[in-house]
């Protein structure tokens, strides 16, 4: 089984200190499989996968097109009792236009489920707390066509409750 981590922090605007953004930093045992400096984590995509499965994309560029950054497959994720089970191409993303390397692959990663759940819904708990203390009077973006009033309601689909929480609201 793998291990999958994910931190969210709340980084001020170089160009506009008032301003800020959540930055979803995801690790499977302990590396990234993004580019932590263009991928950005997708806060729905990553709920949804929690709950359900098919093609996820869970990683993607700030403006919300994955294809920005050269990502035109998603992550595919398959549930089982016990597991959640993502299947993504290595690399995730190429530069638009280019081929992609001889040496591209397909990587499976494999989580126990209750932890996969608790992961998720521990970031999505975090990012909600640090919206919530922002008192700057400058904008905060929480992630790609989202904002602040979705980020607040979103949970994982399908009532799934992380230990802790309740109020559970699901993004339709």
């Amino acid at each position: 089984m793998n291990t999958i981590a994910i931190t969210v922090t709340l980084a001020l605007e170089e160009q506009n200190p008032e301003d800020a953004y959540l930055d979803f930093l995801l690790t499977i045992d302990g590396q990234y499989i993004h580019d932590s400096q263009n991928h950005w984590v997708d806060p729905v995509d990553l709920a949804a996968s929690a709950a359900s499965a098919g093609e996820f994309f869970i990683f993607t560029c700030n403006c919300g097109d994955p294809t920005c950054v050269g990502i035109d497959e998603g992550v595919f994720v398959s549930h089982a009792q016990d597991t959640v089970t993502w299947r993504v191409r290595n690399p995730l993303g190429w530069m638009p236009g280019e081929e992609l390397p001889e040496w591209t692959h397909e990587v499976e990663y494999s989580f126990p489920r209750e932890e996969y759940i608790r992961v998720v819904g521990g970031a999505l708990s975090q990012a909600k707390t640090l919206v919530h203390y922002w008192r700057a009077p400058g904008r905060i973006w929480v992630g790609p066509d989202l904002d602040v009033e979705e980020l607040l309601s979103l949970e994982i689909p399908g009532g799934f409750e992380v230990a802790g929480e309740s109020d559970s609201r699901i993004v339709h």
